[in-house]
């Protein structure tokens, strides 16, 4: 019974603290929320486009929400792959001479591994 409880009490934490971190689907429902805020998301590339030295990247959840990415030079993550993005969110940004709005301007991306619980993001 102890190490139910014990077991219960580590689910609850981790619940706890991934609920604390905005997701993909949070910024989406309010963008002005997070506006030049640095912040960490993680999602799954979709779609990936070289344009004048940056790369724009489409990020998606486990419940397909999407979200712009844009990084300065090329990534070495490819479509498929899960990856953690540190960067702050822009109202706007100018890509390749096109303005694209609610864009996170990455700082850092890397590889990491799928959520466990990938629809509760």
């Amino acid at each position: 019974m102890r190490h139910l409880v014990s077991r219960s009490a580590l689910v609850l934490v981790a619940l706890l603290v991934v609920g604390c971190a905005a997701t993909i689907g949070d910024i989406n429902l309010r963008p002005d929320k997070y506006y030049q805020e640095k912040m960490k998301v993680t999602g799954r590339i979709t779609r990936t486009q070289r344009i004048d030295g940056d790369t724009l990247l489409e990020l998606a959840d486990g419940r397909e929400h999407r979200l712009l990415v844009r990084a300065a030079g090329p990534v070495t993550q490819a479509i498929g792959d899960w990856v953690k993005v540190t960067g702050v969110l822009v109202p706007e940004a100018r890509v390749g001479g096109q303005v694209l709005y609610d864009v996170l301007v990455a700082e850092d991306i890397s590889g990491t591994g799928a959520p466990w619980f990938d629809n509760l993001t």
